[in-house]
């Protein structure tokens, strides 16, 4: 009997050990798929986490990149004014004799106006306070309508400084600001810096073109204008020639206090927002240039947030005119 018992015990200790020894090879399998899933889902986050930092890393090297671009661009912009001045700033001859009267009396006989400012020495206590004045220089284009109903929608007002455009689509441009209340002024016929401040002359003519182009479009003739590039453009003598001239004749320009930063094509929307959004503060009689020529589509973008933001400060908007104190350089 007891040799039968003893094999019998012998098996199921072997069973038993069978058992113990399965259940822990099973435990062994199910905790190294555990292991196997808590590497997987670390190795996914850390994948994830990696992707996001690149993503992220990217934007800002985007965002650098771009500023880089502006910044380059503006450099570019201001490097090319500056040969430009230089080259006619080598140029420059002496200055004129005062022969007691204008050697222009009997020249361009319709390059008259009749501005009534008297020239205040700087009094501008009597102009309202939180007013801004919106300029745009070098349209009109197929910008332009579009700037003019945005303007409207914010029932504002603003000065259009043009220049002579072949095409009859923009020069009916031209009564359309006219008809929206706002003023229309010289700019310059052909915006070419070497030809127009090459004398006083060749300035005279190129007004001259673009006030007839404006006339027979519209019927008037315009009493503001603005040098191309600012009125400290071009040779230094020359160009206090002109100022004497085109104030002898009944003409009144206006430079700017606040650059919207629209002449490098490279300028962004947010980059104009802030340079006027952020800066017309400064200035009790701010005048902001900006662009409404080909291609100004940063600019564009770039108004309605302009004239919301001025608005929500308690600006409104008019245009300039001959009553207002010029704001020159």
């Amino acid at each position: 009997m007891k040799k039968r018992i003893l094999p019998l015990l012998a098996v199921l200790t072997i069973l038993a050990l069978a058992a113990v020894l399965g259940l822990f090879v099973h435990q062994n399998i199910q905790l190294q798929e555990k292991q196997s899933q808590a590497d997987a889902d670390l190795d996914a986050l850390r994948k994830s986490q990696e992707q996001e930092l690149s993503e992220a890393n990217a934007a800002a090297q985007e965002k650098l990149t771009e500023k880089d671009a502006y910044i380059a661009g503006q450099n570019e912009y201001i490097t090319e004014l500056s040969a430009q001045l230089q080259e006619l700033m080598e140029a420059d001859e002496a200055d004129p004799k005062d022969t007691g009267g204008s050697p222009y009396d009997q020249d361009y006989p319709d390059l008259y106006a009749q501005a009534e400012y008297d020239r205040r020495n700087g009094d501008t206590s009597g102009f309202a306070k939180k007013i801004v004045h919106l300029t745009f220089d070098d349209g009109p284009s197929d910008l332009t309508p579009q700037v003019l109903d945005l303007l409207d929608s914010y029932n504002a007002k603003a000065t259009f400084f043009v220049v002579y455009k072949e095409d009859k689509k923009y020069t009916d441009y031209l009564s359309e600001i006219v008809a929206r209340g706002h003023t229309l002024a010289l700019h310059s016929y052909s915006h070419n810096y070497k030809k127009i401040y090459a004398s006083v002359d060749a300035f005279l003519d190129d007004y001259d073109k673009v006030n007839q182009w404006v006339y027979e479009a519209t019927g008037q003739h315009p009493t503001l204008y603005r040098f191309p590039g600012g009125s400290n453009n071009g040779s230094k003598s020359v160009t206090r020639e002109i100022k004497k001239e085109m104030a002898r004749r009944g003409y009144l320009y206006y430079d700017w206090n606040v650059s919207s930063g629209d002449g490098s094509n490279l300028t962004t929307t947010e980059n104009i927002i802030d340079n006027i959004c952020l800066n017309v503060k400064h200035f009790e009689f701010p005048v902001v240039l900006m662009h409404d020529g080909p291609g100004k589509n940063a600019t564009l973008k770039a108004l309605p947030t302009v004239l919301e933001n001025l608005k929500e400060q308690g600006y409104t908007f008019e245009a300039l005119d001959e009553t207002m104190e010029p704001v020159c350089f």
